[in-house]
C-alpha cells in the first residue's frame, strides 16, 4: 500500500528536477525555433 508520505519524496524530486529542466527545455525549444523562423523572415525581406 503506497501512501502520501512514502511518495513525497519523489515528488519533490520530480518538482525540483522540473524547476531546472523546463527552462532548459523552453530555451533549446526557443533556439529550435528562432533557427527554422530567421531563414523565413530572411528571405521575406530580400
Amino acid at each position: 500500500m503506497l501512501t502520501a508520505e512514502m511518495l513525497k519524496p519523489i515528488t519533490d524530486s520530480i518538482n525540483s528536477d522540473l524547476g531546472i529542466l523546463l527552462p532548459v527545455g523552453i530555451t533549446i525549444m526557443g533556439i529550435m525555433i528562432g533557427v527554422s523562423l530567421i531563414p523565413r523572415i530572411v528571405y521575406k525581406f530580400l
